[in-house]
């Protein structure tokens, strides 16, 4: 401890996690948790380093590598306390607003025995987007439908088939 400042050695360089930020401040954002499991691990981690731990006895505290936690040691150094939290916004957003997910359900509704190429040509044919069956099977479920998957059915086929390949 330097100055009540709390340095960390991390190889030939040292880190100073409340640069920016005070103990105070962690103590308030621990207590005030709410957010993501990620946000509250990473700032047990600083807490810990804070009691006088290497990056070595955090790292095996929280479970996580010695690169982790000294990636965020560097990151509450730079950016402060806030820094520490998760910037993953759940991927990209989807092509189809909310409305036309919407519109697309009541669609569905009023269509009989549609299928997924059926579904596929309509969502282009009516909002001019472009999905892959994939996609197009996965935004099915999510509004509630399910499908089978098409299997051919040979017309040259005998009508005992089944029963010639049992074996005995």
């Amino acid at each position: 401890m330097i100055n009540d400042k709390y340095i960390i050695m991390a190889g030939k360089s040292k880190i100073n996690i409340f640069n920016i930020s005070t103990k105070e401040e962690l103590k308030k954002e621990i207590a005030d948790y709410t957010t993501s499991y990620r946000y509250y691990q990473r700032l047990i981690a600083m807490r810990y380093i804070s009691e006088g731990h290497n990056i070595l006895e955090t790292s095996d505290f929280i479970g996580v590598t010695q690169q982790t936690v000294h990636r965020w040691a560097k990151i509450c150094e730079s950016e402060g306390i806030k820094g520490l939290k998760p910037n993953f916004d759940g991927g990209p957003k989807g092509k189809l607003t909310k409305d036309q997910l919407i519109k697309l359900d009541k669609m569905i509704q009023e269509r009989d025995n549609m299928n997924m190429k059926d579904l596929y040509l309509l969502i282009k044919e009516e909002f001019n987007v472009t999905y892959s069956m994939k996609q197009v099977g996965k935004i099915a479920r999510n509004l509630g439908y399910n499908y089978s998957k098409a299997y051919p059915h040979f017309s040259k086929s005998p009508k005992d088939a089944p029963e010639q390949l049992k074996k005995t």
